[in-house]
């Protein structure tokens, strides 16, 4: 966990992370924490959120962590109730919770293409939704940050169900943003390209890192704390006039073409 931040740009903020177990999701959960906020941590891996969450409390922050499977909307409805008793209106939402899928769609059945949905985009919009209701309700102006990815804005081989969920997240965003804004609601996204998390250490041999290099123009994979530095700012007052975005933190992927060497031009 990052040492206690002086700032405490999230101090009297309550948090809920899902994904909070691993990758991504820790990372942020622990740059919240470390900013001040309270964190709940869900994910269907209690015992790794439940470890995330102590080492949280043993760097002097406060956390607590919860099961939940975000396709289930009763587990979900009985998430935010927990967080209600623990911590009261929650503040901040961020939806990391998410499965990856590497299948050609020539190949991919049914129920592999809704499972991938299910959790992680209508797994995201009924996050979102209670978080929404829930913060109307105690007149908050909080914050709903969804973990997109660039698989949602450019077609990467293999990866269909998975980048549909995210197009689709994206999409998500802005028309939250619209409707939620009136109350004071931001809703935003976080896209990035790939990060060196445990689960892409395992998925991505060095034929597929080599290519994700040659495709990027800051030559490296993301870490997960440059990840948590963005959702933090989406989280935070400094961006309180900034809603219906996806911020990619990518390395340029996404404003690349093509890349080669110039030579003695470059």
């Amino acid at each position: 966990m990052p040492e206690r931040m002086s700032h405490n740009r999230l101090q009297q903020k309550s948090a809920l992370i899902t994904g909070g177990a691993s990758g991504i999701g820790q990372a942020i959960a622990e740059r919240f924490a470390a900013e001040g906020a309270r964190v709940l941590l869900a994910d269907v891996n209690l015992e790794g959120a439940e470890a995330v969450a102590a080492g949280i409390r043993d760097n002097g922050g406060v956390a607590q962590a919860r099961a939940c499977d975000v396709a289930d909307a009763d587990q979900v409805a009985a998430l935010f109730a927990s967080f209600a008793e623990t911590f009261g209106p929650v503040d901040i939402l961020v939806n990391s919770a998410a499965i990856p899928q590497v299948r050609p769609i020539l190949k991919m059945a049914v129920a592999d293409w809704q499972r991938v949905l299910d959790i992680n985009l209508t797994g995201s919009f009924l996050c979102a939704q209670q978080a929404a209701q829930a913060m109307i309700a105690a007149g908050a102006q909080g914050r709903i940050i969804q973990l997109s990815s660039v698989n949602g804005q450019r077609a990467i081989s293999g990866r269909g169900a998975y980048s549909v969920a995210k197009g689709g997240l994206n999409m998500l965003v802005k028309i939250m943003a619209a409707e939620l804004g009136e109350h004071g609601i931001t809703v935003n996204a976080v896209a990035p390209g790939p990060v060196d998390t445990n689960m892409v250490l395992k998925m991505h041999n060095q034929e597929t890192r080599d290519a994700w290099k040659a495709h990027l123009p800051i030559k490296r994979y993301a870490k997960p704390e440059e990840v948590a530095a963005a959702a933090l700012f989406l989280a935070g007052d400094e961006s309180a006039y900034i809603s219906g975005h996806t911020i990619n933190v990518d390395g340029g992927f996404d404003a690349a073409g093509m890349l080669f060497d110039l030579g003695d031009l470059g």
